[in-house]
C-alpha cells in the first residue's frame, strides 16, 4: 500500500510535541458528529497507550447513536461541568483541536482555551484554518480527521498501537464524514486504509447498524412530515430546500442526531444539484446544513449568505433570524449562483 505520507517535518513536530509533553486536551467542535468523536476517541486512546494523560472535552454532547463508541463514558462536556473542564485546560500541557479549524467553532469553550495561552495543536481537512495553533496537520485532501489521525498514527510509526478499540473509533470517523462513503471518498487510500482498519478486527457491520439503523419510530415520522410538507423545489435552480420548526421538533420529540442524513435526501431528485436543510431554533436561529454535487461550492455559497463555510459539497451556517427570512437569503443566493447552477 502506498499511502501519502506526512511531511517529514510535520511527523517530527509531532512526535516532539508527544514525548516533551505529558498532558494533553482533546477538543472537538459543538454538536460533535461521528468525525469529531471518532477521531478524538483514537487520539486519545492512542495517546495513553503511550502513557500520557488526556481527556476529551466537548462543547456539548453528541447524537445517542455514537455512544456505544468505547471511552464515551470519558468524555468531558464544557456544558455540563464548565469548572471541571477549564481546570483541565490549564492543567493540560498541549490542546489538540479536531475536526475544526476556528475556536467560534467550539462556542464558550474558546474564549476558555484562549485564556490558558497553551500551546494548540490543529488537526483537520477543513480549508482556510484560522486557528492560531502552534502545530498543525490541516489537509483538505483527506475525507476526514479521523484518516488524518490515521495517517499520524502510522507516519509516527505508531501503527502497531492500533486497536479493535481504535480502529472502531476511526472506522465510524471516516464513513459518518463521507456519508456511507457516498462523498468525499474517491481516493484509493481511503479503501487502503479501510482494509487496514477491517484487519484490525472491527466488525463493520455492527458498526453500521449501530448509526444507520437506530433511529426512533418517531423521527421517521418527522422524515414523512419533512418530506411530504416542508420540501420546496426550485426547477429553475436545480435546487430545493427542505425545513424542520420548532412545532415539528416538539411534536416528534425531536432528539440530537435525529436530522443526522436529512439534508442529502433532496439530491435522489433527478436534475437537483444544491440542497438546504432548515432547522429552527428559539430565539429567531436558523441554523442550515447544504450539500451539493459535483463542482457547486457549497461551502462558498455558505460563507457568502449564511456565515457559514465547510466543504465543497458538504457545509452549513446559520443567521439570527426566522425560518422565513432564511428561506428569502437562500433564494437570493440561489439567484446569484443561476449561472452556476444551471449548465
Amino acid at each position: 500500500m502506498c499511502l501519502m505520507k506526512l511531511q517529514k517535518s510535520e511527523i517530527e513536530e509531532i512526535k516532539q510535541c508527544i514525548e516533551q509533553h505529558q498532558i494533553f486536551a482533546i477538543t472537538t467542535h459543538a454538536n460533535p458528529d461521528g468525525d469529531a468523536v471518532g477521531s478524538s476517541l483514537a487520539l486519545s486512546a492512542l495517546l495513553r497507550s503511550l502513557g500520557k494523560q488526556t481527556c476529551i472535552i466537548m462543547p456539548n454532547d453528541c447524537p445517542d447513536f455514537l455512544k456505544w463508541l468505547v471511552g464515551y463514558d470519558s468524555i468531558l462536556l464544557f456544558d455540563k461541568q464548565p469548572q471541571k473542564a477549564s481546570e483541565f485546560f490549564h492543567k493540560a500541557d498541549v490542546i489538540f483541536c479536531l475536526d475544526y479549524n476556528d475556536l467560534e467553532r467550539i462556542e464558550e469553550m474558546g474564549a476558555v482555551i484562549n485564556k490558558t495561552k497553551k500551546p494548540l495543536f490543529l488537526i483537520d481537512h477543513h480549508p482556510c484554518p484560522i486557528c492560531n495553533a502552534t502545530y498543525m496537520v490541516s489537509e483538505t485532501s483527506a475525507c476526514s480527521t479521523a484518516e488524518l489521525v490515521y495517517r499520524i498514527i502510522v507516519d509516527c510509526g505508531f501503527e502497531s498501537k492500533i486497536t479493535k478499540e481504535i480502529a472502531e473509533a476511526l472506522y465510524t470517523g471516516i464513513i459518518t464524514d463521507t456519508g456511507g462513503l457516498v462523498h468525499n471518498s474517491t481516493n484509493p487510500e481511503v479503501y487502503q486504509i479501510i482494509a487496514k482498519l477491517l484487519s484490525a478486527g472491527i466488525d463493520k457491520d455492527f458498526i453500521h447498524e449501530q448509526i444507520f439503523n437506530v433511529f426512533s419510530f418517531e423521527r421517521l415520522q418527522l422524515m414523512g412530515v419533512v418530506l411530504k410538507d416542508n420540501f420546496v423545489f426550485f426547477p429553475e435552480y436545480n435546487a430545493a430546500y427542505m425545513f424542520i420548526t420548532c412545532k415539528n421538533q416538539k411534536d416528534f420529540n425531536f432528539q440530537l442526531g435525529d436530522s443526522e442524513g436529512l439534508v442529502n435526501l433532496p439530491l435522489s431528485v433527478k436534475n437537483i444539484t444544491f440542497c438546504a436543510l432548515f432547522t429552527e431554533y428559539p430565539n429567531a436561529v436558523t441554523k442550515v446544513s447544504f450539500r451539493s454535487k459535483g463542482s457547486f461550492p457549497a461551502n462558498v455559497f455558505a460563507k457568502e449568505f449564511f456565515n457559514g463555510g465547510g466543504h465543497l459539497n458538504a457545509a452549513g451556517g446559520r443567521l439570527p433570524c426566522s425560518l422565513q427570512e432564511a428561506f428569502a437569503v437562500f433564494v437570493k443566493g440561489l439567484e446569484a449562483y443561476k449561472k452556476m447552477l444551471v449548465l
